[in-house]
């Protein structure tokens, strides 16, 4: 996290900055920390961009023990098994973006993941990225935690849960559910684990420091990206 200061400091201090347009994007481990510095650091960034990010870290351990290596990174990393470590658990509190992000109300905050997934397209379960909605919005905004899990189980949406619009900026990859509540909002599109480049960095664009979220994109601008480079790590 102090490496990700350091950096917007480096920036400002050796360039011509616009301090209130800052902005973060990241996907996979990148969202992850997106969110987890949309928390931390609320008042630098103009807009955030989580992309398949990882919300809860000892959840995500529940998904990956005994199926992906990741849960032995996790257990490295906080000294154990938290299901099992007390101290390990603890660490898993403080290095998870659920724990800070009803401090990120006030940033501009768009979360997206793609509905396979935490399933056959992915490691990191989609509905990380809704229970990180919730976190953020008010309780009157908040998505039924029943409908979350019928959500992700299903891979498709539960009656209760409206379907999205359509946005252009998402190209072929159709949106499947989207909830928007003042400067948040979520989107699970018909996608993997994976970023849509035009779509986080149009929207972006359009963010202030200090001004309400624009969720109405109008002038958009072409990325020179291919489908292969959306992919986490890519």
């Amino acid at each position: 996290m102090q490496d990700i200061l350091d950096a917007v400091k480096f920036m400002q201090e050796n360039y011509s900055v616009d301090a209130d347009r800052i902005y973060l994007v990241g996907a996979s481990g990148g969202g992850y920390a997106s969110l987890l510095m949309a928390g931390r650091a609320p008042e630098v960034w103009a807009g955030v961009s989580a992309w398949v990010p990882i919300n809860d870290l000892q959840m995500w351990w529940e998904h990956c023990d005994g199926k992906l290596n990741y849960a032995e990174h996790i257990e490295k990393v906080v000294g154990g098994k938290p299901d099992r470590n007390e101290k390990a658990a603890e660490e898993c509190v403080k290095r998870s973006a659920s724990t800070y992000l009803d401090k990120a109300a006030g940033v501009n905050l768009d979360i997206n993941a793609g509905v396979t997934d935490g399933h056959e397209g992915g490691s990191v379960p989609f509905s990380h990225s809704l229970y990180a909605f919730n976190q953020v919005v008010s309780k009157q905004d908040c998505i039924d935690p029943t409908l979350i899990e019928a959500f992700y189980e299903a891979q498709a949406l539960p009656e209760g849960l409206k379907k999205a619009e359509a946005d252009a900026l998402y190209g072929k990859k159709q949106q499947i559910f989207r909830k928007t509540s003042q400067n948040t909002r979520v989107t699970i599109f018909d996608g993997r684990h994976e970023i849509i480049h035009t779509a986080a960095l149009n929207w972006l664009a359009q963010q202030q420091k200090g001004k309400a979220a624009n969720w109405k994109v109008v002038e958009t601008h072409g990325l020179k990206t291919s489908g292969d480079a959306s992919e986490s790590g890519k």
